[in-house]
């Protein structure tokens, strides 16, 4: 059995089931409710840019990817040895041909291409919709900022899927893999924030350099937060956010290119790379090392 029969059939597996139509169906229409948003500013007589439609509004596709884009990481990875252990039917993969790493290989390729399927969709549907109102056409520049961005997020749920494959190895359990997922989501989305503020706050109210400083240090272990500030500062010329600060900004002075941006947001993306690769590495070390009863 090849790398390539695995990874088709657990494809075709996430595309037909009933978790990942739900979100992807959810995406979809999100993503043309932001275009309808976007067109109801351009009638409104703003004068807006390709960039700006992407990053403003409460349903831009930043948010929405940052939102919706880990649960469709966890939803492909959670159950995907857990699965296989609690049916019995691993035993019966490992009694064909075919080595152990090249399942891994395939679960994971199955879902780099669901992925990619379903950001390369929701991504055009936007840009289609932008390009149908006058007045709004993007540059050359925003194009390949766009493409920037979609790889940089392909990347983000990716390490979310990463995180469900290793928890579904190490637990066995279906259902407690999707629940520390979730919980692990959750936490680094949200609850962190809350835990920040609540630190600061027990530092004096004098000292507000301190409480801004543990404000920092804490957002800085939120995968959304460095995600946030990568794109904003990737997909519009117009923003200088500090990959280190908790201060969203719009550059004061001129747009950035897109150089200048990339040297700006690297420290983001390589944040985000290395949970990716630290999440596959422990994946590939706990499965190819586990025994399989």
């Amino acid at each position: 059995m090849s790398l390539l029969t695995v990874a088709l059939k657990e494809f075709s597996d996430h595309v037909t089931s009933r978790r990942f139509l739900i979100l992807f169906i959810l995406l979809s229409i999100l993503t043309v409710l932001s275009a309808f948003s976007s067109a109801s500013r351009v009638a409104s007589g703003f004068s807006i840019t390709f960039s700006d439609v992407l990053t403003s509004g409460s349903l831009s596709i930043i948010y929405l990817i940052g939102q919706l884009g880990p649960l469709i990481g966890i939803a492909l990875g959670f159950d995907s040895i857990s699965k296989e252990m609690e049916s019995g039917s691993i035993l019966l993969l490992l009694s064909c041909p075919i080595y152990r790493d090249t399942i891994l290989n395939g679960k994971i390729l199955s879902g780099l291409l669901t992925i990619l399927l379903t950001l390369g969709t929701s991504i055009t549907l936007l840009t289609g919709f932008i390009l149908a109102q006058p007045g709004i056409a993007p540059t050359i520049e925003e194009l390949i900022r766009l493409l920037i961005y979609f790889v940089f997020a392909v990347i983000y749920i990716l390490a979310y899927m990463a995180l469900s494959l290793l928890t579904s190895i190490i637990t066995k359990k279906t259902s407690m893999s999707l629940l520390i997922s979730i919980s692990t989501w959750i936490f680094f989305t949200y609850l962190i924030h809350t835990i920040a503020s609540s630190i600061a706050s027990l530092l004096p109210e004098t000292d507000i350099e301190g409480r801004i400083r543990v404000l920092t240090m804490i957002s800085l272990l939120s995968p959304y937060r460095h995600y946030n500030t990568f794109s904003r500062n990737i997909i519009s010329p117009k923003f200088s956010i500090d990959p280190f600060s908790i201060f969203p900004r719009k550059s004061p002075f001129k747009p950035l290119t897109l150089m200048e941006s990339l040297a700006l947001s690297w420290p983001n993306l390589i944040i985000i790379l290395s949970l990716l690769i630290i999440f596959l590495a422990a994946s590939y070390i706990k499965f190819l090392k586990e025994e399989v009863r």
